[in-house]
């Protein structure tokens, strides 16, 4: 055999033998143990945004970890578009095989009640999707919401009051009527209850203070439209 016709069937042999060495060795990595997902941790004090960050992110034990790999940017969208606290999640590897999510989380306003359940609500006022029977920080539970939208507004603005008047507020009631489809109730720590309009609250809340303080007893705050009390029957 000629040098030229060696080198030939050379070539004519060396693809087969990388294309199903290269095979055997995907088919060898894939069922390895090292070639799957070991554990999934969210790094995160928090139990229920733990919970929501796994089920958005759709991993799950003894998963291939070349399919998470290569969908590690879709992975990290996901969460960040299902689960309301989360402002950023990035997917890194401990030891190869685990998968860790590091979450950036918006800072918690208040919670939503739905359903006998809170949900803890961002300063983007996207509710959690895991729920709580209890409250367990001091903030605002926002009540009668089931418009996304004003919902968001509300959270906006009591956010931007400043971090004594936001701690001074106990609940928060949507109270919409056909004069005015902005009203809300607002409960106070200090027994009072006050009154406003969601595209005005942060505006005038900082007068709620000093009328507070020339009140001779506990009643209502009216800011709806102007900015004066009355005592409650």
């Amino acid at each position: 055999m000629t040098e030229q016709r060696k080198k030939a069937v050379f070539k004519q042999a060396i693809f087969p033998l990388v294309f199903f060495s290269l095979a055997t060795l995907l088919t060898l990595c894939s069922i390895l143990p090292i070639s799957r997902v070991r554990s999934v941790k969210v790094m995160s004090n928090d139990r229920e945004l733990r919970t929501a960050v796994i089920k958005a992110s759709g991993l799950h034990y003894y998963e291939s970890l070349l399919i998470v790999w290569f969908n590690a940017d879709r992975i990290e969208q996901k969460i960040v578009d299902q689960v309301g606290l989360a402002k950023e999640a990035t997917l890194h590897y401990d030891k190869v095989n685990n998968v860790v999510i590091d979450v950036k989380e918006y800072r918690t306003v208040g919670y939503i009640y739905r359903n006998g359940k809170y949900y803890r609500l961002g300063t983007n006022g996207v509710p959690l999707t895991v729920g709580e029977s209890t409250v367990t920080e001091s903030c605002p539970v926002f009540y009668n919401f089931k418009n996304e939208q004003k919902l968001k507004q509300a959270v906006v603005e009591i956010s931007e009051l400043s971090s004594k008047l936001q701690h001074a507020v106990s609940e928060v009631h949507y109270e919409p009527s056909k004069v005015n489809p902005n009203k809300v109730r607002l409960y106070m720590n200090d027994g009072n209850e006050v009154i406003a309009d969601l595209t005005t609250l942060n505006k005038k809340m900082k007068y709620y203070p000093t009328i507070a303080t020339k009140m001779e007893q506990k009643g209502t705050v009216d800011l709806e439209v102007g900015a004066f009390s009355y005592p409650n029957k």
